[in-house]
């Protein structure tokens, strides 16, 4: 089978990029032909599979940049010239990436039209070469919309990573533009069952044509092969060691970092609930979190956007990981943590508790019960307030619970939750 995916944006960030390039990876040990279109800046790096064309589209906004692109495009496996490139920042499916975006509410008409040309004409360039299949497009948006509308007679596919729900939300100008294209996909694929509801109302798209497909994770990175157990680094240290408490992904307020860092700071100054160590990695673009994470005490790292065997060893030494967040399609980071020993804590986000509960026996995740919310992820003040105190009341009796030797327990069975298993299911 010959598949081309396609990404507006990095394929190797955040969570929608990890999705894509591990089904990449998954349908090259299959033997499949493939070809990538996405969305980078020339200094980025490139990581598919040998034998994986990537058709680069070059978002721009310094000379430096433009000069930079020629290196990159050297290194990308096609020898098609490069058509053009976007003079301004990758386009961003949150309003706050972990590195620099552009809003698609601040897109201009001429933006548009500029993005339009850029990815249709590398998409062009794939399908002349590739001849796909099917195309897979990530995100449920402005360039799904694009490729639907281009390739009539091709069958397309449109993957929703909830993230572009939200857009759908707040940018209804831009939904309204491209609700025909979206509802005429040949398949929608979704990561739980709430969320294909939510599909089908904002696109009036029967949810028979919606498959809920679910998410995966890469054993052979994140388990606990070399994760030393709590009991022996308390001997080995003849004295008790801190809780290790550990957090990934944007350090942004639709994360609920603001509340986490609050919990956090007032739990260090407890003494019942003794020392606290506190790992925080992820990129940050927005200054009023920026300047809470340059006032950090000390037992509270910030450590930046770290590669995923980096993460991998942080949730191996981890005891517990937060996850605060007000909005997630399918966070696939709690299932990693789940994997590598540490017992996950995450928001009772929509959808997700049913997946995790159908998905993983036995599991050992908690719950924040979701706050009451003013917008799509921004609390009312009174949610916020009994947030804080929900995940503080969990955090403390996860602490009493990992420093008495009680948790985290057996390890829960995370086998069937694999990106094979997801890429054959897309296949099917």
């Amino acid at each position: 089978m010959k598949i081309l995916s396609i990404t507006a944006q990095k394929p190797h960030s955040t969570g929608s990029g990890t999705y894509l390039t591990e089904l990449v990876r998954s349908w090259a040990k299959a033997g499949f032909s493939q070809a990538v279109v996405c969305g980078i800046y020339p200094d980025d790096d490139i990581d598919f599979p040998e034998g994986v064309s990537c058709y680069p589209v070059f978002f721009t906004d310094t000379a430096a940049q433009k000069a930079a692109s020629e290196k990159l495009f050297a290194s990308c496996k096609t020898e098609k010239p490069l058509i053009s490139a976007l003079p301004f920042p990758v386009t961003g499916m949150s309003d706050i990436m972990p590195y620099t975006s552009t809003r698609y509410r601040d897109l201009t008409g001429p933006m548009i039209s500029q993005m339009e040309e850029a990815f249709i004409g590398a998409v062009r360039r794939a399908v002349e070469d590739l001849d796909p299949d099917v195309i897979l497009c990530h995100h449920l948006f402005l360039l799904t919309a694009m490729v639907r509308k281009h390739f009539p007679d091709r069958k397309v596919c449109g993957l929703s990573h909830g993230s572009d729900l939200r857009q759908a939300v707040s940018c209804p100008d831009l939904r309204e533009r491209i609700a025909p294209e979206i509802a005429s996909l040949d398949r929608i694929f979704a990561l739980h069952r709430e969320q294909a509801r939510k599909i089908s109302e904002l696109y009036s798209v029967p949810e028979e044509s919606i498959t809920v497909i679910g998410t995966g994770y890469n054993s052979a990175r994140f388990n606990t092969e070399g994760r030393i157990p709590r009991s022996k680094l308390s001997r080995d240290a003849g004295h008790e060691i801190p809780v290790r408490i550990s957090y990934a992904g944007k350090m942004s307020a639709a994360k609920g970092i603001p509340e986490f860092l609050s919990v956090l700071r007032d739990i260090s100054q407890d003494p019942s609930y003794g020392d606290i160590e506190v790992t925080l990695a992820g990129g940050c673009q927005e200054e009023p979190v920026r300047a809470e994470l340059d006032q950090l005490p000390s037992n509270i790292k910030w450590i930046g956007q770290i590669p995923q065997q980096e993460l991998a060893d942080v949730l191996r030494s981890s005891d517990i990981f937060v996850l605060p967040s007000f909005y997630e399609g399918l966070p696939l980071v709690i299932i990693e943590a789940m994997a590598s020993g540490a017992i996950p804590v995450c928001t009772d986000l929509p959808g997700v508790r049913t997946w995790v509960d159908s998905n993983v026996p036995a599991h050992n995740a908690r719950f924040i019960p979701m706050p009451e919310m003013a917008g799509v992820d921004e609390p009312t003040e009174e949610g916020r307030e009994a947030f804080k105190k929900d995940l503080s009341d969990i955090l403390k009796d996860l602490i009493d619970g990992v420093r008495s030797g009680i948790l985290p327990g057996d390890l829960p069975d995370t086998s069937a939750i694999t990106w094979d298993a997801v890429a054959a299911k897309i296949i099917s």
